[in-house]
């Protein structure tokens, strides 16, 4: 057996040796190699050996010629099979990779779905080489389309065997990594082991002399930089960042691979293209991108940006392989033990570790992993190789961890990182520079949100926040801001009542000492602080926010936080502090405390040293007024408990209540009163007794501060008037220390102490003559008159004095003591005297005070005078009027009550002063009350208040109202118990029981007067007005029983009013229902409750008004102007309307119109009545709950204010928990509110369209989804309403929809599933009912949002692209503005080429949103796309119309080509076809944008259709008459040599010729185009001309004889430029290009022939070999030709001829005897009379002069009597015709005659010379040398004459007296002369002739 192996073995060795070609050995290798491979497995030594030999041969002759084949298919099945051994394998290997190497790269590229699978199981050393053989052409490798989806488990098998994936993806991966190292990493890694290896052998370096420290240092310098290692011979190994060094010895094969650049780039590249496939998924390819996007290549950069954005959008960022990779990536890998040093993997690179940071806080997992946590943050921090944007970084992710992390697994690694932090902050702390303070600023969020995270950090220990607060006063602005928004964060840490005591402590300390700090930064914190983790009940925190309103830092956001501190609010679990509608009054602090706290603190000193205002005990009195409204509110809150609503307004409402409500006044009394009875040792007397003296230091005259006195005075008048009667008494002895309140600058001061004063000064220990003393000095301060000279405190005591005695004298009256009549008689007539009317200010406050003192004398008394008669009346109305009123003074004894009535009426009717009439007002309802048995005198007043209707003011009616409520009910009306300000005085009884029948009476008429004269009447102000009426008496007097008796009568008046056309009639309706309401019985209040309920959610109507000729339908303008220009508003006038159109059915509509609005408005008042009704029937409403809160919802955003304002209120009221009463009821309310976009009626529209806007903020993808479509459909609808309101409303729902929607197509926000399907129904309906819509507004939305969506849709995007893509460029057109499309047509009106109308027209395309859009899905665009886009932009590019789209369409196939080349790659044939008819297009600027399209096609088309594609480009330019048509060619074909080079080079051969013959083309435009494209295609050399010789030739030949005379011409000028310009390199075609020549030659004169001519001379001048042989033209026939061309009429041509005859004969006279042929056809020529000849044109001499000179030249050509002796016969002759009459000839001519004679002189023998002919020819040089006229002539004469004598040496003509005469002209001339360089040539002719 081993013999047969042995022998085959020979044979094959015998067979290869003998083998002598490359192609014999070829077949051998191809045929045993694999077979001998397969001996190596022999158990034989022999035959192993001889293997050896055999494989040893044949590497020794293939391994040096690389083009010998192996093959690799066997080798790859021998390598493959699973029976063939290691052993064989490693050997095969060895082959299989030679092999692989020799095949084309497109063909290795296939084989590597054979190689992959299974490299786990293979060893190492094969393992790498397989990968190594894949890697360079990996770039090269593609998939069937049907291969995609089975790429993964079929074709590599990865699903089966992972352990293949996790080699491949880390060898890759180690690859992408890797990068050569430089120089300076040689270095520098020489340096570290120098140093490893120094501290190794410290003990031996330190004996080390200096000497030998120095020598040593030398050495391993040189070393160094000769590159030799500077260790014991073993060179040093730069690993590169990210690598290990066993990953380094495998990307480099152990140092066998050098990676250049260029190299390494292909490779990577390639690994990201293979990565791009669905061979892999998202989570597999991510690492390799990261790296990749941090790559110094930037082809390697943009390949993985776009992989980034592609191809990782469903990364599982919580997987924890994922997550460990990127911790790899960033950190390295530690060994394990010393065995494993190599496998130990270095950090990323800075680039790296950015990037993986962007990706680790996308990941929860990742903030678990606490150990790579810490080790990120610190590596970021303090890394030796840190940078401020790895800082920054790491910052960034920390404070991801903080919010995302396990606190459970933080927690034992918190305090390493806040220390961590810490240090960062304390080193870094005097860094200045923005990155500095960024980076540190960002260590203090991170700190406090890492103590939010774990709280027990920072909750046991306040350190951290005494640090925090500290630099918050040391740190930059910038900084401070961050420091801010960290220990906001740690608010949350001290809430907790786990908090230490101690800590609390500290926590206290830190903020009280912050807030009285001046710094804006402290006092923030520290009111932040005191408001979120105190409780509102806080008496520490509230003083904190007290001190906190000082004015003394400025700031808005500090008062802000001051003043949130001292509105009530109350702490949740979670971390917000929530604001319900309500509080209970516990939230609070105790007023005890409270007032303690206050009475036993002091702000420090430097607190009110910084203070801006005066400083009250230590306070600003800013801050003590804020501490005086404070403890008051606190007050009146614990007085009444929860009877009091309590929210962010309940000092407003405290306020109002103390003012006018008397249960809010009755408990605040009550509570004092039980307070003060309690003893003086209770501590809540004592806090009341504190109170007072707060109140009482507050008013220190010292201080001047109106606002502080203001509200001390209304403070001490509250515990005065409501207190007992002993606080009142407490302050009798300072009547005095009041009365100079009396002239406070602020008018509420004055009234208050006025009123304090009547109080105090009524006492019963004041005496009668105390009393009366006061009223007499203050009725003079009253009665002195204002002069010019009355200072400003003279008028305020004045308007106080007059206050205090209306105060004194009603308090007297209240206690029953007694006054003296006539100086109360004196007192009332001094107020009376000041109710006359004046145009300044003093005087109306004067009035007002007036008016308050009468009222509250008048209230207790009639007035002390006499009732009046009816002369009173007519004495009134003079008095009444303005001009003539006149004060009443004191001794009038014609005072009387009906007097000062009338004074009052006349305030009422004719004041401009609301105030004084609402005084005036409610001071006739006083004086009516006390008018006991009044009469025709209560009657007279009760008309005045009647009357005041007719101002039409609600304010005044309000006041009517009241004064009514006086009248009818006396001190029984609830309006009188704010007047009941002493506590142990009972009600005063002015009425006896006749008096009280009178009463009911009254109020019986005034009932019926309001409902027959005003509820009925048909103007809305008298409507307006008895509601009010009716409101006032029914809120003061619902306890009377005749008052509720009217209920029903009432009830049934004001359900007509909820229809009023005036919206406050409404309110004013609905509130009395209220009233009414609550005081009904049960029946009444079901009935009221259902037909509101029925009004609100079924449109029915309550009780429609009914209509008459003066009813108001519409407000004026509402509808419109009648044909007249009448406005339109009542029901006679629509009548009327509708009779003038002649179409009297038209009412009917107005009347529907009028009822809708009717409906509205009393849905209105239904609304005002249900909310006034809420707070009482709550229980009753539930079960309409369902059909309320749909309704309700929508209304809240009805288009009138009022409406909306109105229902938000119900909505407030009704609806606890808004969050989850629409998440309850959502799908109703979307289907109210959908319903309603559609409804009829706009307001429905535009309301619905505002809620719905309102409901999508913050909805889920799951509760968007299922009315999406719905919403988009009936959003576009109202966006094309009609009214333009609805369209406003419509397109902000519009714009909130498309944000969501936006959101929702982001795969960075939704999930790939979720976010196809709002994909799948957005995209269709937008593209095919949006942007195709009628409507513009529409088309426009629709665009901006699926712009929106390209942007942001990533791969969601690809199944859209080419529906997107094709509606957009056909947009292009369709959106393009119109005022474009018309200046298309009026370019010339306004002054504009089309060129540059088309121009502008294409930049607004490519700056256009939508090309945009088209950018962003091309970069989604793959091959499966593609496939199906191809057919929509190919049939756009045929059938589209429109610039735009056109322009369009071409730059998007060339974005395609630069950015998504293996996408379009496939299609480039089908588009370059399609581009063959869109380049004819008849618009130049389009041309030029499709042939661009065509340039970049190309690049990728394939080769045979780029030549057919070229071929038709032909064809349009030869067989095209048309200019437009020839010149697509030029440019077409530029635009692709300009952007397919490379492709045009390839296939050269077929565009040279037609870029050759075009540049010759006869219309410049055209040629100058051609050239474009030569350039771009050769940079302007003409090399290209030579290489492509044969195929110019054959290209041009069929065009000579074109039936198109321009083809045939520019085809002539071709062959004459390449005969012109060819030179030699034309004589190899010279027999294909002469027959073309002369066939071009023999025909008739067209213009550029001479062109043509002059290219024949040059290809016969180039080319005399040919005349050598028997060929055709032979050289005569060649004569015969230029013969012909010289004797053509044509006179320009005629000139060219003989230029080309001349040089023709130059180069072939000495073949040629043609001189008697010339000279028959050229003398005639040369003795030419240009005077004879006919001139037609302008030009016709100067071209004949041509002619002539040019004849002279070409017969001197012809004549060569040296050579030809049969002419020297006509040497005399000719000399003759030449000279003669040269004088005359012109200059030019005689320039050729010279030139000429100059030839002739040179070509006459010597023997052949004669004496005439001497004489002959000096002669006409003298002549010519002396014309003086020019030079040019006598320089050229000078050479003849050179020649001449020259010629006549040796010859002895020129002696004797020819010599002398020649002597003495040359003399002669020499004189004449001015050119020294004629001179000079003079003397040396005369040299020469003085030596003949």
């Amino acid at each position: 057996m081993n013999n047969n192996e042995l022998q085959l073995l020979e044979a094959v060795e015998l067979r290869l040796a003998v083998a002598e070609t490359d192609a014999q050995l070829e077949k051998n290798v191809g045929n045993f190699l694999v077979p001998v491979l397969l001996k190596m497995s022999s158990t034989s030594d022999v035959v192993r050996k001889k293997v050896t030999v055999v494989l040893a041969h044949i590497n020794k002759r293939v391994k040096p010629n690389t083009q010998i084949k192996l093959p690799f298919e066997a080798l790859l099945n021998q390598f493959n099979d699973p029976n063939v051994g290691v052993f064989v394998k490693n050997f095969t290997i060895i082959y299989l990779e030679m092999a692989y190497s020799r095949l084309p790269a497109d063909e290795a590229a296939t084989f590597i779905p054979k190689l992959l699978p299974g490299i786990a199981a293979r060893p190492v050393p094969q393992r790498m080489t397989v990968l190594h053989m894949v890697l360079p052409v990996l770039n090269k490798f593609k998939m069937a389309p049907a291969d995609y989806r089975v790429a993964r488990t079929e074709l590599f098998k990865f699903e089966q065997n992972q352990a293949d994936l996790k080699i491949i993806l880390a060898f890759f991966l180690d690859v992408m990594l890797y990068n050569p190292p430089t120089v300076n990493d040689q270095r520098r890694a020489a340096m570290e082991a120098r140093a490893a290896r120094d501290a190794a052998r410290g003990d031996q370096l330190q004996s080390e002399s200096p000497a030998e420290l120095r020598q040593r240092r030398a050495q391993e310098l040189a070393s160094l930089h000769s590159g030799t290692a500077p260790t014991e011979n073993t060179p040093v190994s730069v690993i590169p960042d990210g690598l290990s060094p066993h990953a380094v010895s495998e990307v480099t094969r152990d140092g066998k691979v050098t990676w250049t650049s260029s190299r390494l780039s292909d490779a990577k590249l390639g690994i990201l293209k293979f990565l791009m496939t669905d061979t892999f998924v998202d989570r597999e390819r991510l690492n390799h991108f990261i790296v990749g996007a941090c790559d110094p290549n930037d082809g390697v950069v943009m390949s993985s940006e776009d992989g980034l954005r592609r191809w990782v959008a469903n990364v599982d960022y919580e997987n924890t392989q994922t997550v460990a990779g990127l911790y790899t990536l960033y950190l390295g890998s530690k060994a394990p033990n010393a065995n494993a040093v190599k496998f130990a993997r270095k950090p990323g690179t800075k680039a790296i570790k950015l990037r993986v940071v962007q990706y680790l806080t996308r990941s929860v997992l990742a903030t678990n992993m606490a150990a790579q946590v810490v080790m990120v943050l610190f590596d970021g921090l303090y890394g030796e190789n840190t940078s401020s944007k790895l800082q920054q970084s790491a910052m960034t992710f920390i404070q991801w961890v903080a919010r995302m992390a396990d606190s459970t697994k933080l927690a034992p690694t918190a305090p390493v990182i806040i220390s961590g932090l810490l240090k960062c902050i304390e080193t870094t702390k005097g860094a200045r520079g923005h990155e500095a303070e960024a980076v540190r600023g960002y260590a203090y969020v991170a700190c406090g949100l890492v103590a939010k995270k774990v709280p027990s950090v920072a909750r046991n220990d306040a350190s951290v926040l005494e640090t925090f607060f500290k630099n918050l006063e040391e740190e930059p602005k910038n900084v401070c801001v961050y420091i801010q928004d960290a220990m906001s964060s740690m608010i949350d840490v001290y809430k907790s009542d786990e908090t230490p005591a101690d800590v609390r402590s500290k926590i206290d300390e830190l903020v009280l000492s912050s807030v009285e700090k001046h710094n804006v930064s402290s006092i923030y914190i520290a009111l932040k602080f005191a408001n979120a983790i105190y409780p509102f009940s806080s008496v520490f925190a509230r003083y904190i926010c007290l001190l906190g309103v000082s004015a003394t830092v400025g700031k808005l956001e500090v008062r802000d936080e001051a003043s949130k501190g001292l509105r009530p609010f109350i702490h949740h679990d979670n971390e917000f502090t929530q604001t319900p509608t309500s509080y209970p009054a516990s939230v609070f602090p105790d007023f005890v405390q409270m007032i303690e706290y206050i009475h036993s603190h002091r702000p420090n000193e430097n607190y009110g040293y910084y203070s801006k205002t005066p400083v009250v005990h230590g306070y600003p009195v800013e801050v003590y007024t804020e501490i005086l409204k404070f403890l008051r509110t606190i007050l009146v809150v614990e007085a009444n408990g929860d009877n009091l609503v309590i929210d962010d307004t309940i000092e407003e409402k405290a306020d109002d209540g103390m003012t006018e409500s008397p249960v809010v006044r009755s408990n605040f009394a009550a509570l004092v009163h039980d307070w003060w009875n309690q003893g003086n040792d209770s501590p809540k007397k004592q806090a009341l007794e504190k109170y007072l003296l707060l109140i009482k230091n507050g008013l220190d005259q010292k201080v001047q501060d109106a606002l502080l006195h203001a509200k001390a005075s209304t403070c001490l008048l509250e515990m005065i008037s409501l207190g007992p009667s002993s606080v009142s008494k407490s302050f009798s002895e300072n009547m005095d220390f009041f009365k100079e309140f009396l002239a406070s600058p602020k008018v509420e001061t004055r009234a208050a102490f006025a009123h304090i004063f009547g109080i105090i000064g009524s006492e019963e220990d004041v005496s009668d003559s105390t009393i009366q003393s006061n009223l007499q000095e203050l009725t003079e301060i009253a009665e002195k008159p204002i002069t010019s000279t009355t200072s400003q405190e003279g008028l305020n005591r004045k308007h106080g004095s007059i206050l205090c005695v209306g105060y004194l004298l009603s308090r007297c009256l209240y206690r029953g003591r007694k006054v003296d009549h006539d100086i109360m008689k004196k007192s009332v007539a001094a107020i009376v005297s000041q109710l006359h009317l004046q145009q300044n200010v003093s005087n109306v406050v004067f009035i007002i005070a007036a008016e308050q003192a009468l009222q509250e004398i008048a209230r207790f008394t009639e007035l002390p005078f006499p009732r009046g008669t009816a002369q009173d009346d007519e004495d009134g109305k003079t008095v009444s009027t303005p001009k003539e009123d006149h004060a009443m003074e004191v001794d009038q004894p014609d005072i009387s009550q009906r007097k000062v009535i009338h004074k009052f009426a006349s305030i009422v009717k004719s004041s401009q002063e609301n105030k004084l009439q609402e005084r005036a007002l409610l001071a006739l309802g006083n004086i009516g009350m006390s008018l006991v048995d009044g009469g025709d005198l209560l009657d007279f007043v009760m008309k005045v208040v009647y009357d005041s209707a007719d101002s039409k003011q609600v304010e005044l009616a309000f006041a009517a109202g009241e004064a009514f409520s006086y009248i009818v009910s006396g001190w029984n009306s609830e309006a009188m118990i704010k007047f009941k300000d002493i506590s142990d005085v009972s009600d005063p009884v002015i009425w006896d029981n006749e008096e009280i029948q009178r009463r009911k009476i009254i109020l019986e008429q005034l009932f019926d007067t309001i409902f027959t004269k005003y509820i009925t009447s048909p103007k809305a102000w008298y409507r307006k007005a008895a509601c009010t009426w009716i409101l006032c008496v029914v809120k003061f007097c619902k306890a009377n029983e005749l008052v509720r008796s009217y209920f029903p009568r009432i009830h049934t008046a004001l359900s007509g009013l909820l229809a009023d056309r005036d919206d406050f009639t409404q309110e004013l309706a609905s509130n009395c229902l209220g009233l009414i309401y609550e005081s009904g019985d049960k029946e009444m209040k079901e009935d009221l409750l259902r037909s509101l309920v029925g009004t609100f959610t079924e449109g029915r109507t309550i009780q429609a008004q009914s209509l008459t000729g003066d009813t108001v339908l519409f407000e004026n303008g509402a509808v419109g102007n009648a044909p007249d220009g009448s406005s339109i508003s009542t029901y006679k006038e629509l009548c009327s309307l509708a009779s003038d159109l002649n179409q009297p059915d038209l009412v009917y509509k107005f009347m529907n119109l009028a009822n809708h609005n009717v409906m509205w408005a009393s849905r209105r008042g239904a609304a005002f009545g249900f909310q006034s009704l809420m707070a009482h029937a709550e229980k009753e409403l539930e079960p309409y709950l369902s059909k309320l809160i749909p309704r309700l919802y929508r209304y809240q955003f009805d288009p009138n204010p009022k409406v909306n304002e109105t229902m938000k209120q119900i909505w407030k009221t009704l609806v606890k928990d808004p969050k989850k009463s629409v998440d309850q009821y959502y799908d109703q309310i979307m289907d109210d509110l959908i319903d309603g976009l559609g409804n009829r009626l706009w307001r429905v529209r535009e309301g619905s369209c505002r809620a719905v806007t309102d409901i999508l903020q913050g909805r889920h993808l799951y509760q968007l989804e299922p009315y999406l479509e719905v919403l988009w459909k009936m959003c576009f609808r109202a966006l094309d309403d009609v009214k333009e309101s609805v369209r406003q409303a419509a397109l902000a729902t519009c714009k909130n929809l498309s944000r969501l929607t936006v959101r929702y197509c982001d795969p960075a926000v939704v999930s790939q599933q979720d976010g196809a399907k709002v994909m799948n129904i957005v995209i269709p309906y937008l593209l095919e009912q949006g942007i195709v819509s009628n409507a513009a507004d529409i088309q426009k939305f629709t665009l901006n949002t699926l712009l929106q969506v390209c942007k942001t849709g990533a791969i969601l995007l690809r199944p859209h692209v080419p529906a997107i893509v094709d509606t957009l460029l056909q947009s292009l057109s369709s959106l393009e503005p119109q005022e474009l499309n018309y200046l298309s047509f009026h370019t010339e009106s306004y002054n504009i080429s089309q060129d540059q109308l088309d121009s502008a027209r294409l930049m607004g395309t490519k700056n256009s949103p939508m090309m945009e859009g088209i950018e962003q899905c091309i970069k989604q665009i793959d091959e499966e796309v593609m496939r199906e886009l191809s057919p929509r932009v190919l049939h756009i590019i045929r059938t589209g119309t429109g610039l735009p789209t056109k322009a369009g369409c071409a730059r998007f196939i060339v974005s395609m080509c630069m950015t998504r080349k293996s996408a379009f790659e496939p299609v480039a044939d089908n588009f370059l076809k399609a581009l063959s008819g869109a380049v004819q297009d008849k618009n130049a600027t389009i041309r030029k944008s499709w042939a661009t399209a065509v340039g970049y096609v190309c690049q990728l088309s394939s080769q045979q259709k780029t030549i057919a594609f070229l071929k038709h480009i032909q064809k349009i330019y030869v067989e095209e008459d048309d200019d437009d048509a020839r010149i697509v060619s030029a440019i077409t074909l530029g635009e692709m040599c300009k952007f397919a080079p490379d492709r045009m080079k390839s296939i050269a051969s077929e565009v040279v010729p037609v870029i050759f013959f075009g540049e010759h083309d006869t219309d410049k435009a055209t040629a100058e185009c051609w050239k474009t494209a030569w350039e771009s295609l050769t940079s302007g050399t003409r090399s290209m001309v030579t290489l492509y010789m044969d195929e110019i030739i054959e290209f041009l030949h069929p065009h000579l004889n074109s039936p198109y005379w321009r083809m045939k011409q520019t085809a002539a000028l071709t062959i004459a430029d390449l005969c012109k310009t060819s030179g030699k390199a034309l004589g190899a075609h010279v027999n294909k290009v002469m027959p073309i020549m002369v066939s071009t030659l023999n025909t008739r004169y067209w213009a550029g022939k001479e062109t043509v001519l002059d290219a024949f001379v040059q290809l016969c001048l180039s080319s005399p070999a040919w005349f050598d042989g028997n060929t055709s033209p032979s050289l005569d026939e060649a004569y015969q030709i230029m013969k012909r061309e010289s004797k053509r009429n044509n006179r320009s041509y005629k000139r060219n001829a003989l230029s080309s005859l001349t040089l023709f004969l130059d180069k072939f006279n000495d073949r040629l005897d043609v001189y008697d042929d010339a000279f028959g056809y050229l003398e005639p020529l040369c003795n030419l009379d240009i005077e004879e000849e006919e001139l037609d044109e302008e030009n016709d001499r100067p071209l004949l002069l041509l002619i002539k000179a040019n004849a002279f030249k070409a017969l001197l050509a012809a004549f060569r009597p040296d050579i030809f002796k049969d002419q020297q016969n006509e040497i005399l002759p000719l000399i003759t015709m030449l000279t003669s009459g040269i004088d005359n000839l012109v200059w030019n001519v005689q320039l050729a005659v010279l030139d000429s004679l100059h030839t002739l002189v040179q070509r006459i023998p010597k023997q052949c010379w004669t004496g005439d002919m001497a004489d002959t020819i000096i002669e006409s040089c003298w002549i010519s040398l002396f014309n003086m006229k020019y030079s040019a002539i006598r320089t050229s004469a000078m050479k003849v004459l050179k020649e001449t004598i020259n010629g006549l040496k040796e010859t002895g003509i020129v002696e004797g007296d020819r010599k002398a005469a020649f002597m003495q002209k040359a003399d002669s001339y020499m004189v004449r002369e001015v050119n020294n360089a004629l001179k000079d040539d003079m003397k040396d002719v005369k040299q020469d002739v003085a030596s003949m």
